[in-house]
């Protein structure tokens, strides 16, 4: 066994956090097939830490500043795309201590737009009009994101897919369904779990709205994989230290 299989790293698992029962609770349930799934497929101890930006405790701020100082740490955003939690919140945990580092969020992953065009593809009869329903950021970097995915569905499901956001960004989900006209609307729903932004996609008044990404395990390894990405880039686990399987 290597060094790197030896050392302890704590991973802080931050979601956004949510008043809706359900949505707390598949959020609870990705922290532990998460945790079941690194067992298999990463080379080292790790440590898993619930945290959260808004909403919900234990804050990410108290969580990191209670991890052991001689310890590495991961923060790694239960999130869909970057916004201010990524970029504001999260980076200034990481900066608050040494030898800690953030994972991307989920990101246009091509594995996650396969997950999006598979739900679309039971209700495409009657040419509908196929929006892709992201939580929304005023930020560029986030956009681009959301923008890529939908690319990605559009060019499996060969068809236009267009992009409408719950808030932070225009234009906002329910203008887009109010100028489909007479035409049947699906939207697809980026969001992560249950919550207030997903009631708010079903209020549309859309013909279909799917479900939040979770439950899914492909979701799962998806976030698994950006854990991975981190862990190589900073050295905590070696080349030697490959995962098992993927």
């Amino acid at each position: 066994m290597s060094q790197s299989t030896q050392r302890t790293i704590h991973v802080v698992a931050t979601s956004h956090g949510t008043d809706n029962a359900n949505g707390q609770q598949l959020i609870h349930d990705l922290r532990a097939e998460l945790e079941e799934l690194a067992e298999d497929q990463i080379a080292a101890t790790l440590v898993w830490h619930e945290a959260y930006v808004d909403v919900q405790r234990p804050s990410l701020d108290d969580v990191v500043a209670s991890l052991p100082q001689s310890e590495p740490a991961v923060v790694l955003p239960l999130l869909v795309s970057d916004g201010v939690h990524t970029t504001s919140d999260i980076a200034k945990a990481v900066e608050s201590r040494e030898n800690t580092v953030a994972a991307g969020p989920l990101g246009p992953l091509p594995e996650l737009a396969q997950v999006l065009a598979d739900r679309a593809a039971g209700h495409l009869d009657g040419d509908p009009m196929v929006v892709l329903a992201a939580a929304g950021t005023r930020l560029e970097v986030g956009q681009n994101q959301v923008q890529d995915l939908a690319g990605q569905i559009s060019r499996i499901l060969d068809r236009e897919v267009v992009v409408g956001y719950c808030a932070g960004a225009e234009p906002q989900i329910a203008e887009v369904v109010q100028d489909a006209l007479k035409r049947p609307v699906i939207v697809l729903s980026s969001l992560l779990a249950d919550g207030y932004f997903q009631h708010k996609l079903v209020s549309t008044g859309a013909d279909v709205v799917t479900r939040p990404l979770l439950p899914d395990v492909t979701i799962a390894q998806c976030f698994l994989v950006r854990l991975q990405e981190t862990l190589k880039e900073s050295g905590y686990v070696s080349l030697d230290d490959e995962v098992r399987s993927l």
